[in-house]
């Protein structure tokens, strides 16, 4: 039986046959874990940007519940340098998980980072604090919910009727003033004209009872406009606040801005109310026992925007006394017994002249400053921490007619012991509806970058270098591993790769 050898045909056919499989499976397993470089790459990235966003300052945290790390790492200056090399050592360790060991393990993701930077910010002061703004909001959102809102629409409604009000006072204040200054100038040509002639005797008249001026309620109340708003509210005017705040803040100097859009997830109504109630849960008022911040008047400060806590004060006493006239003039013009008083008594001011209209004038001028007086008590009732009614009735009324020249001894008297209406802080929320809502979050900021800077530990810490959101990019270098097998028998050649990403990250 004859016999027949082959000579390695079929070991190199299955050689070659081998080698193709080999190298179909090294490039799919370097396709998975050219995917698998990719994949860590992106979360190294990510892994770096929060890391770099986890060195925040903790006491804005603790203080008023925002995170913003800051830029310039406590220096003053920003600096984005520091920041990049921040974010590449965060990421180089977790690229290079070998880095720093002396027995390095095998890394089937092996690659190289050639570039990481930070390529843009958002800062706490962009467009106008509206970075802050957002944190403020949705932290109030997720924390209380919308459990307040009712409660700040009622202090929107009392301000929409005191607003009226006030509208209706200045109107007849001014159209009343008008009227006196006339009929002043008709009396006294009145009197020019009945001047006795030389030699001529006139019959004798009845005399009038007439009021002597310090009885005179219209020039009592001229003469208490003339003085000091705060002596007059205020039991002790030494225990206001001397604090000022420098010129040089946020909202009022030229701030460094960040090259990214601020992501505006929440703007209306309902967002402007919870910003003002967060500002209302973090920030300070006369009233407070307690005062830690920059300036005594926190609030007073974001509502008027003046650099001392006299100013402030001085500025929302005036406002509330205005407020307040509107309401108090609104009852006693409507209120039967209280003009039936003032024209009695302004019958009493006038006697005899014989100038139409002037008992109805002079009346409206003692209704004027009748509600102004009752103004005085109801604001010195307010700063003492007592409660005021939006609108008054004759039950809450206090003061008479009569009694105005004695109202200095009768705000002596008045020790905040009233409990019926709203406290000085819900009129100051009534304020806060009617301001000018786009400044209140600079106006917060500037606290707190005030409050920062009065710590030691960060007392070089500027709003506008605070940063909520960063973005950034990455270039890898991934060599091959699988693929050099099929190279050594294929001679195709180890074709590296480039590879780019960019993220980003915001609190």
């Amino acid at each position: 039986m004859k016999r027949c050898y082959g000579k390695g045909t079929i070991s190199v056919f299955l050689s070659l046959v081998s080698v193709l499989f080999l190298s179909l499976l090294c490039t799919a397993e370097e396709s998975a874990r050219m995917e698998g470089c990719r994949a860590k790459a992106a979360a190294a990235l990510d892994m770096g940007m929060f890391s770099v966003m986890g060195e925040f300052e903790r006491e804005l945290l603790e203080r008023y519940d925002v995170f913003f790390l800051d830029g310039a790492a406590g220096s003053g200056s920003f600096n984005q340098d520091q920041l990049n090399q921040a974010l590449q050592e965060y990421m180089t360790y977790n690229i290079s998980p070998n880095k720093g060991l002396l027995l390095s393990r095998f890394d089937i993701f092996s690659q190289n980072m050639t570039k990481s930077v930070i390529t843009g910010t958002v800062r706490a002061t962009d467009e106008k604090g509206a970075a802050f703004y957002q944190q403020a909001v949705g932290f109030m959102r997720e924390n209380l919910g919308t459990e307040f809102i009712s409660i700040w629409l009622e202090r929107m409604k009392d301000g929409q009727q005191l607003e009226n009000a006030e509208e209706i006072y200045k109107s007849r204040d001014e159209s009343i003033s008008e009227s006196l200054k006339q009929m002043e100038e008709a009396q006294k040509q009145l009197e020019a004209q009945t001047v006795v002639q030389e030699g001529e005797t006139q019959p004798e008249t009845e005399t009038l009872p007439t009021i002597p001026e310090s009885q005179n309620p219209l020039n009592i109340i001229r003469k208490l406009k003339k003085e000091g708003i705060l002596g007059l509210v205020l039991k002790d005017k030494s225990i206001v606040s001397q604090k000022t705040l420098s010129s040089s803040v946020p909202s009022k100097r030229t701030n460094q801005k960040g090259n990214l859009p601020v992501d505006k997830k929440y703007s209306g109504l309902t967002a402007d109310l919870l910003f003002q109630q967060y500002l209302f849960e973090r920030f300070g008022l006369f009233t407070d026992r307690e005062k830690e911040g920059v300036l005594d008047y926190e609030l007073e400060y974001i509502l008027c925007g003046k650099n001392s806590d006299e100013k402030n004060l001085k500025t929302v006493v005036t406002r509330l006394l205005l407020l307040r006239e509107g309401a108090n003039f609104l009852f006693l013009s409507n209120d039967a017994a209280s003009m039936e008083a003032a024209n009695a008594f302004a019958a009493l001011l006038v006697g005899a002249v014989p100038i139409p209209g002037i008992v109805t004038v002079t009346a409206y001028a003692l209704l004027l400053a009748w509600a102004y007086a009752e103004s005085l008590l109801d604001v010195r009732e307010l700063l003492a921490g007592g409660k005021v009614p939006v609108l008054k009735s004759a039950e809450t009324w206090r003061l008479s007619l009569t009694s105005i020249p004695n109202l200095l001894q009768i705000l002596e008297q008045t020790d905040g012991s009233s409990q019926n209406g709203l406290s000085y802080a819900a009129y100051l929320q009534i304020l806060f509806t009617l301001g000018g809502t786009g400044k209140y979050p600079m106006r917060a900021l500037d606290l707190i970058e005030g409050y920062m800077q009065s710590r030691p530990a960060t007392a070089a810490f500027r709003a506008d270098h605070a940063i909520c959101k960063i973005q950034a990019e990455a270039d890898f270098h991934i060599p091959p591993l699988f693929l050099r097998v099929s190279s050594a028998f294929l001679k195709t050649g180890t074709a590296e790769t480039d590879y780019h990403i960019s993220g980003s990250f915001a609190y």
